[in-house]
């Protein structure tokens, strides 16, 4: 097997609840993607990943229901500030605030550690808290 790259993760539903479906099995290190990634010791990045690719994909959504114009920026940022004014500014400023948190775990810092189980199971609720009230 020289030069082949063998996709031992299946794939993912890409909407919101397959997402976060995924991170689940990371944090509970469960099904053959979660023992996986535990195993390879890279999950706590996938993990955010995963989870904020639910929330991305659930404002996403939503954007396209209330206003596709929106839907069709480009910008992540933009659409969260733009929620402000459409939706509950409590669930938007969650919403911008669990982004951001997640956006800055999936990113690497060799000064900074990696997210602990803890912090993702609290942004996993948060995001499925955020997706039901939008």
């Amino acid at each position: 097997m020289t030069g082949r790259v063998v996709n031992t993760v299946p794939p993912v539903n890409p909407d919101p609840h397959g997402w976060l479906a995924a991170a689940r099995h990371m944090l509970s290190g469960t099904g053959d993607s979660g023992a996986f990634a535990v195993a390879g010791g890279w999950w706590p990045k996938a993990c955010a990943c995963l989870i904020r690719l639910a929330l991305e994909a659930g404002i996403d959504a939503f954007w396209r229901r209330t206003n596709p114009p929106i839907a069709a920026c480009g910008s992540r940022r933009a659409k969260l500030l733009m929620m402000r004014h459409h939706k509950n500014l409590q669930i938007a400023l969650r919403a911008s605030f669990a982004w951001a948190a997640l956006s800055r775990a999936t990113h690497h810092h060799c000064y900074e550690l990696s997210p602990t189980a803890g912090e993702l199971r609290h942004l996993h609720a948060e995001v499925c808290a955020i997706l039901d009230e939008l």
